[in-house]
């Protein structure tokens, strides 16, 4: 790798990020305990999603974990201490909120307790045969994660509970069955297809790409109707500010497909 792409560290180490324009990829760098993370691993995963959501030259974000592991969540030694408990999803935390683009999970081994809150904040998980998800910190008390919150919106309020209520592993077969996962690939394989992927993603036109997300995120929860109102008042505003450019540029390119009663961007 070369000097210009080498990642930037967090906390010793435990996170590290790797800039590519248009893409970041974090890593985080624990894998002798699954990438689980102390309390400073914390903060510096939250401070690495924010410095790449504010660059302007990142169009998407990739988040894996290294040594065949996603996240296995806070590191049992910090929540054995004396410190305050930290909910990752609370105010300063990693999951307290989503990113303004796109955030791409690459996703094998365990993604459990805090490390499954991590998965549900991405917008696309991708998995290997290897993926494992799970609830485990609800055993032993360990909460607010951002899970219960978010999984209802993704997998349904009855797969979330039973998910959430019975604490048992959901292997990749169930995670692609229910929604959970959107794409699997070859073992060892995420990371990479994660990565082009978010490429892909950043050709793409950024203000309807944010748009739609706030929009599904809407529908999501439940506010039908808002959703669709929010569509449709966005897209006057997308439009605008870079869709009629866009159309403008592919028919002075010739870039338009022709034919009867058609006529349509290639």
């Amino acid at each position: 790798m070369s000097v210009l792409n080498a990642p930037s560290s967090y906390a010793r180490g435990l996170i590290l990020a790797t800039r590519r324009p248009p893409v970041t990829t974090i890593v985080l760098n624990s894998p002798e305990v699954r990438n689980a993370l102390p309390p400073d691993g914390v903060h510096a995963l939250a401070e690495a999603l924010a410095n790449a959501d504010r660059d302007d030259q990142i169009r998407a974000v990739v988040i894996t974990g290294a040594g065949g592991h996603f996240c296995a969540g806070a590191h049992l030694e910090s929540l054995s201490a004396t410190e305050p408990y930290l909910p990752w999803a609370g105010e300063g935390g990693p999951l307290h909120k989503r990113l303004s683009k796109p955030l791409i999970g690459a996703i094998e081994g365990y993604a459990t307790a805090e490390g499954f809150g991590l998965a549900l904040l991405c917008d696309i998980r991708i998995v290997d045969s290897t993926a494992m998800f799970g609830v485990f910190g609800r055993r032993l008390g360990v909460t607010g994660d951002g899970t219960a919150a978010r999984l209802p919106g993704i997998v349904g309020a009855a797969q979330a509970m039973d998910i959430l209520l019975s604490g048992n592993a959901i292997n990749c077969d169930r995670a692609m069955a229910i929604g959970l996962a959107t794409r699997k690939v070859a073992n060892t394989g995420a990371r990479a297809a994660a990565e082009k992927f978010a490429r892909d993603l950043a050709a793409f036109a950024p203000m309807a790409l944010e748009a739609d997300r706030q929009v599904v995120q809407l529908a999501a929860s439940g506010e039908q109707r808002r959703a669709l109102q929010a569509e449709v008042e966005w897209s006057r505003d997308v439009f605008a500010g870079e869709g009629r450019a866009k159309v403008e540029e592919l028919y002075s390119t010739g870039q338009v497909l022709k034919g009867p009663g058609y006529r349509g961007v290639a």
